[in-house]
């Protein structure tokens, strides 16, 4: 959102009528210019906002400002999911910060972080791994830690986002019904398999065609998220016959809103959050 060209972008997308905006964003700059777009009136922009409070200079400031914007978002009616990374220590300050959300009916989700292909490409996130590898690793967790991410997260997700079962070989619909685009055109199958073997093509190439069968995944994980939304698995039903608008679908399935957010396990997710905030003011003693 801070690049000289975005809000270009933004004013193209708004001239396809056909067309909707989904933005993953930190939520750090300004959100009016955003919000008062043609996309924001005609209720075709949809925003994951993620807060990463280890990101920030100022904890508090930078909350602050988080909040700001969302509000902003909200005041323009445009629909907002809160996503933040499962990872200490930033779990420790989950309570505070999922109360404010929460009563404000925001929708917040929490997703593992998962050193994967997609991650041991970016050198900032390779350089540092061995130094915050034992912060997301589920068996280092306490135990209202694990808690809550799996009270949360639905069943399908649990197996392939938090246990991480292998998907290799797996059938997948990625490159037909969904795929991933880089900022230059070129699309690959998605975000944990983007390597040259992989490629499928530019769209801005007129000859670019969607796959018309599914392929067997070349990956040994998935991330969970928009992943289950095009990886079959009969344990859990049939796939949906739609992309949901949120860019990290931790549920996999289409939570209304409501006042209070109706989470599918909303009291043993508030519960587990009680015992969060135990831990914490044990280990501050």
């Amino acid at each position: 959102m801070g690049s000289r060209g975005f809000y270009g972008c933004v004013d193209m997308i708004g001239e396809h009528p056909g067309w909707t905006l989904c933005i993953i964003t930190n939520n750090s700059y300004n959100a009016e210019k955003l919000a008062g777009s043609r996309l924001a009136r005609q209720g075709r922009l949809f925003i994951t906002a993620c807060w990463h409070p280890l990101g920030v200079s100022n904890r508090v400031a930078g909350w602050e400002n988080f909040k700001k914007n969302l509000l902003i978002y909200r005041g323009a009616g445009v629909p907002v999911h809160v996503m933040m990374v499962w990872y200490r220590p930033q779990i420790k300050w989950f309570p505070e910060y999922f109360e404010w959300l929460d009563s404000h009916d925001f929708r917040v989700g929490v997703r593992r972080f998962v050193y994967d292909s997609f991650y041991s490409r970016i050198p900032f996130v390779r350089s540092r791994w061995k130094r915050v590898a034992g912060r997301t690793r589920l068996e280092k967790y306490s135990e209202a830690e694990k808690g809550f991410i799996y009270a949360y997260t639905c069943p399908k997700v649990q197996k392939y986002g938090l246990n991480l079962a292998s998907t290799l070989g797996k059938t997948c619909f990625a490159g037909k019904d969904m795929i991933l685009v880089k900022y230059d055109g070129t699309a690959t199958l998605c975000a944990g398999c983007y390597g040259s073997g992989h490629k499928l093509g530019n769209v801005f190439d007129q000859s670019f065609r969607l796959r018309t069968k599914p392929v067997k995944c070349p990956s040994n994980s998935c991330g969970g998220d928009f992943g289950m939304l095009v990886l079959p698995d009969s344990e859990f039903g049939p796939l949906p016959d739609r992309m949901w608008r949120d860019n990290f679908v931790s549920q996999v399935e289409d939570i209304p809103e409501g006042s209070p957010v109706p989470y599918p396990h909303r009291q043993e997710m508030l519960e587990w959050l009680e015992k969060l905030k135990a831990e914490r003011e044990k280990c501050e003693r």
